[in-house]
């Protein structure tokens, strides 16, 4: 039984050692590839840093803006286009339908915190047009038409930035050169997802077409 014993610890240390290169060699492999991928992470975050970084500044007289409590009020409103942002860029058309619905009911309850004082003709002009919009959008069965109307809510979403402003935001004002169309999308992060395009980065439509148009920063 003690013979027995010491040869099955022989066998096991045998296949321990073979096993440990089979490890060695399986660390190996993934550290390379684990190496390449993180390569690969960093070197785009570094085009993407400085592809924001060195973007176009589009000057916005503050002194037109909307008061500061009033522009954290349109943060929502922006939030919410946002959402929809993504939702195109996955493809999602369920979740657009859902969100432009939510956009619908935030624009509506925006009144009801935001300074009474500013929300003039200006602003209700704005309103009544983005309402027009929204709706479209919230009809709108397919990626093409729900692309098309998100086309002309970036319009509008453009519009009140410029107009009113937001508060402490960075807004990015993107295009993707590989597209012809009037296909511009707004976004306050460093991501290039295309929702425009989803899924599809056939022709060019990958993450190097995006191009930074302009941007505008709010304190």
């Amino acid at each position: 039984m003690i013979l027995l014993g010491f040869f099955s610890l022989i066998i096991f240390a045998a296949c321990t050692k073979e096993d440990r290169k089979e490890v060695k060699q399986t660390i190996d492999s993934a550290s390379q590839k684990l190496g390449h991928e993180l390569d690969t992470v960093i070197n785009t975050k570094l085009t993407n840093d400085s592809l924001f970084n060195n973007a176009p500044v589009e000057s916005v007289d503050g002194a037109n803006l909307k008061s500061k409590e009033f522009r954290s009020a349109l943060n929502d409103i922006f939030d919410k286009y946002e959402d929809i942002k993504d939702d195109l860029s996955g493809d999602d058309t369920a979740d657009v339908r859902k969100n432009a619905d939510d956009l619908k009911k935030v624009l509506m309850t925006t009144g009801s915190y935001a300074p009474a004082a500013d929300m003039g003709k200006d602003w209700k002009l704005w309103v009544s047009t983005s309402e027009k919009v929204i709706a479209a959008l919230a009809a709108a069965t397919g990626l093409e038409a729900q692309r098309k109307s998100f086309s002309e809510l970036t319009a509008s979403m453009e519009s009140m930035v410029k107009q009113f402003g937001l508060d402490n935001r960075t807004i990015y004002k993107l295009k993707c050169t590989a597209l012809s169309d009037n296909t511009y999308w707004l976004t306050d992060s460093k991501e290039l997802e295309n929702p425009f395009t989803g899924k599809d980065t056939s022709n060019g439509k990958d993450e190097k077409c995006v191009r930074v148009v302009s941007s505008w920063k709010f304190e």
